[in-house]
């Protein structure tokens, strides 16, 4: 009975059996039926055969010596390479317990000595049958999980997008995702630039090839019209766009075609971002290998690029309620004139540093500085020259101030306060001492000041540390103390006192 078919001529069965009578019959019949043999004596040969060169069935002998045909079966199927190859027992060990142990460590079949050959035949015949089937509904399998992975990637794409900080970021990210995700070599985000006028390349993923390179330097340089290459005929229809190879362009549709030729680009394809019908930007994707168009890839690139485009949209309203928020906090914060922190801002750092170093234990520090004699200098040169001067006399003292968390305020008219979180006494007098000498350099003419031909100032000091036994005004009360005591002993000094628990 002959059980030949067209996968016989290609099936390869390997015969394990330690009895060269049956390796010789089985061999022939098999043989005869168009299928390909490797006949091996014993399990460790079988082992390394396998590895070597796995068949596509194996017909195993149970009882062989060093290692029997049930050991040879755990030891393939513990192996995910060799798992998956179907074997069938053929063994004159006839016992239910026997067989269910072959099945219990992964048997396709069991076939009881002495063996009819036709039934040798059909059993292989329903394995490997099984065993298409099986290939079959893996590719399947395969094929879905690809278009799985395909869409699951291009939608991790728009999460890119909707965490990134900056549209550019947002785009680069998209651009590498789908290039992985479909296999091809490059991909460029092109966008309008300011005037309007032409497109740019904004960003773009290219795949590890040193002539790409070039490519892109290329690309960074060109600016596209309307209607001009692909991406300014998409920017004009609002459609996507494929071409199968670019080096039969004839019609010059490619931009840079010359460039593409020397680096083996061919198919490219092209998708717009848009925002209600609003063009926004457009997505050029480059391969080396001519391609034909793909509905299904142009469908989902389509897809992903229209929710691209509702993100940017809100990445840019996001950043431009930021901006007007920002500015608007710091106009809100800032003094007008002096462009220093203003009364406000200087409250709310005060009440932020009390309650931080009050529970961490240190010493908190305000310098209070007057302008001397403001009111002589307003009257002899004018509240212009006034207004400049407060502004020069803020700039300098903004100088002095070294750390990020300073703040420098104006306090009320021709007054200063100068906030230093974790600074002792000494370290104030020290800041103190700096700003005195920077405003002595301005050179400040005061011709009607008593006590110098320039401007100069009075400065008083506070240093405590926090407790929630004294308040925040403390601090100032005792800065404004020394102030007084600055002016009282002729101005142009600086007075410094630390405040204990017991005041």
């Amino acid at each position: 009975m002959n059980f030949a078919s067209s996968q016989k001529s290609k099936a390869t069965i390997l015969v394990v059996d330690d009895t060269p009578a049956n390796l010789r019959l089985l061999v022939n019949v098999l043989q005869q039926n168009g299928y390909k043999v490797r006949p091996v004596p014993d399990g460790n040969l079988a082992l390394q055969v396998v590895q070597t060169s796995p068949p596509d069935l194996i017909l195993l002998d149970i009882l062989m010596p060093d290692l029997s045909g049930y050991e040879v079966c755990q030891k393939l199927k513990a192996d995910p390479n060799t798992k998956d190859i179907p074997i069938i027992f053929l063994s004159a060990l006839s016992e239910g317990l026997d067989k269910a142990k072959a099945f219990h460590l992964g048997g396709a079949d069991y076939i009881t000595k002495p063996f009819q050959v036709e039934e040798v035949l059909a059993r292989i015949a329903n394995q490997l049958a099984l065993r298409s089937l099986q290939i079959q509904l893996q590719q399947t399998n395969q094929e879905l999980c690809q278009q799985n992975a395909q869409l699951q990637l291009l939608l991790t794409a728009t999460e890119e997008i909707s965490s990134a900080t900056s549209i550019d970021s947002a785009l680069s990210n998209v651009l590498a995702l789908i290039c992985q995700t479909i296999g091809w070599d490059l991909g460029e985000a092109w966008i309008v630039n300011s005037e309007g006028t032409a497109l740019e390349c904004s960003q773009g993923w290219y795949a590890s090839d040193p002539e790409l390179s070039k490519f892109r330097d290329e690309s960074h340089k060109l600016t596209f019209s309307p209607n001009v290459g692909l991406p300014g005929r998409i920017w004009v229809s609002k459609q996507p766009e494929w071409l199968f190879d670019v080096s039969e362009d004839e019609d010059n549709l490619f931009y840079h075609r010359n460039l593409a030729d020397q680096v083996g680009l061919k198919a490219a394809f092209g998708v717009p971002i848009l925002f209600k019908e609003e063009f926004l930007a457009i997505l050029v994707f480059l391969s080396k290998n001519a391609i034909t168009p793909q509905p299904r890839v142009l469908e989902l690139v389509t897809a992903i690029a229209s929710q691209i485009g509702s993100l940017i949209q809100s990445k840019k309203s996001e950043v431009a309620l930021y901006q007007a928020n920002h500015e608007l906090e710091r106009l809100i914060n800032l003094d007008g004139l002096t462009q220093v922190a203003n009364r406000r801002r200087f409250d709310q750092v005060l009440e932020f540093e009390w309650s931080r170093l009050r529970r961490e234990q240190l010493p908190l520090s305000l310098i209070l500085c007057d302008v001397d004699y403001f009111k002589r200098y307003n009257d002899t040169y004018g509240h212009i020259a006034g207004d400049v001067c407060l502004q020069k006399i803020a700039q300098a003292i903004d100088n002095s101030v070294k750390r990020p968390a300073d703040l420098v305020a104006r306090y009320g008219g021709e007054e200063f306060a100068v906030l230093l979180p974790n600074t002792t006494l000494e370290g104030a007098m020290k800041v103190a001492e700096l700003i005195q000498q920077q405003i002595q350099e301005l050179y400040l003419l005061h011709v009607e000041s008593y006590i110098s031909q320039y401007v100069t100032l009075s400065l008083g000091i506070s240093t405590l540390v926090p407790t929630h036994e004294e308040s925040k005004e403390m601090l100032i009360r005792v800065a404004d103390r020394a102030l007084y005591e600055a002016k009282k002993r002729g101005r142009n000094c600086i007075v410094a006192e630390s405040v204990t628990s017991d005041q």
